[in-house]
C-alpha cells in the first residue's frame, strides 16, 4: 500500500458546540479539505452539532468524559492514519506532508509522535530525542501530538483507559496510560522533532499541586511500579512543596489524597474494572 495515497483523519474531542466556527481556527495555516475530521461533541440533547461538509463528520455524544470522547473517535475513524486532537489548538503549516512524511520515513511505526509550540513560539515540552520511544520520553507526549495508524490500532483493541483523564475517575495521566499500553504490547513507536501544532501554555506547577494531579499521579504510580507508590509518594509530595507549588500548612493533606489514590486504583484492579473497556 502506497502511504502517499493514504487519507489522514483529525479526531477532535469538544463539549457543547453548535457551530464549526471553532474549526476554520484551528486550520486557518492549512487547508481542511485536505482531511477527513471527526468531531465528537459531547453536549446535550437541545445543543447539537450539525455539518453540512461531506469530509466533516460530527457525532454528538450525551456522555461526558475525554477518555469516553477519545475512544468514541478511534472505534469511528476511517481514515488510514489518524491525528488526536483537542478544539484549542492551532495546526502549523503543511500538517498534511509534514504527517504523511514521517509515516512515509517510519512505515512500521504503529504511533508516530511530532511536537508542540506555545502562544510564544516555544515548545511546550523538554521533548525527548527523535527516533524510537522508550517509558520515559512516552512521559513527554500529549494527546494532541499523537498520530497512529487505524488499522494497527484497532487490531491490538488500542483505546484510551476509561478511569483516566477529565471527567474520570482519576483526572490525568490519560495519554501516558494510553502509550504505555500500545508500548507494553510491543507496537513499534516513533517522535519526529517538528512541530505540528501550537497549545496555549498552562502552568505546570500549578496543576502538580492540586489535588486532582495528587491523586492521579499516585494512581499511576501505582499502576506502573505497584507498591514502590508508597516510596514515591512522600518523595513527590516533598518536591511540590519544596518548589512552592503547595504550601506547609498543605502537606498532610497532599500526602493522605495521594494515598486514596493509590487505594482507589488498587481497589478497581482487585474488581477487575481498572482495564475495563467501556462500550467499545
Amino acid at each position: 500500500m502506497n502511504i502517499k495515497l493514504q487519507r489522514i483523519e483529525i479526531l477532535v474531542s469538544t463539549m457543547n458546540r453548535e457551530s464549526l466556527d471553532f474549526l476554520w481556527d484551528m486550520f486557518k495555516h492549512n487547508n481542511h479539505t485536505d482531511f477527513r475530521i471527526l468531531i465528537i461533541n459531547q453536549t446535550t440533547p437541545d445543543k447539537q452539532l450539525v455539518s453540512d461538509f461531506e469530509h466533516i463528520n460530527v457525532i454528538n455524544c450525551f456522555e461526558f468524559g475525554v477518555p469516553k470522547s477519545r475512544n468514541l473517535a478511534i472505534k469511528n475513524a476511517s481514515a488510514d492514519i489518524c491525528v488526536m486532537a483537542d478544539d484549542d489548538i492551532v495546526y502549523q503549516p503543511n500538517l498534511k506532508t509534514t504527517v504523511l512524511d514521517a509515516h512515509l520515513k517510519h512505515p512500521d511505526a504503529a504511533m508516530v509522535s511530532f511536537e508542540a509550540v506555545d502562544e510564544h513560539r516555544k515548545p511546550y515540552t523538554d521533548y525527548g530525542p527523535e527516533g524510537r520511544h522508550s517509558k520515559t520520553t512516552l512521559q513527554k507526549i500529549y494527546t494532541w501530538v499523537i498520530s497512529f495508524k487505524r488499522e494497527v490500532y484497532h487490531h491490538h483493541h488500542m483505546y484510551y483507559n476509561t478511569h483516566f483523564g477529565f471527567g474520570a475517575t482519576f483526572k490525568g495521566g490519560e495519554e501516558y496510560v494510553f502509550l504505555r499500553n500500545a508500548f507494553d504490547k510491543g507496537l513499534p513507536m516513533v517522535h519526529v522533532s517538528q512541530s505540528i501544532v501550537q497549545h496555549p501554555n498552562e502552568s505546570s506547577g500549578r496543576l502538580m499541586g492540586s489535588d486532582d494531579a495528587v491523586f492521579s499521579k499516585a494512581a499511576l504510580q501505582q499502576r506502573f511500579h505497584g507498591n514502590l507508590s508508597y516510596f514515591w509518594l512522600p518523595k513527590y509530595i516533598f518536591f511540590i512543596w519544596r518548589h512552592n507549588y503547595i504550601v506547609t500548612n498543605e502537606v498532610f493533606n497532599k500526602f493522605q489524597i495521594g494515598l486514596k489514590g493509590i487505594q482507589a486504583y488498587k481497589r478497581l484492579k482487585q474488581t477487575g474494572e481498572i482495564d475495563h473497556i467501556q462500550d467499545v
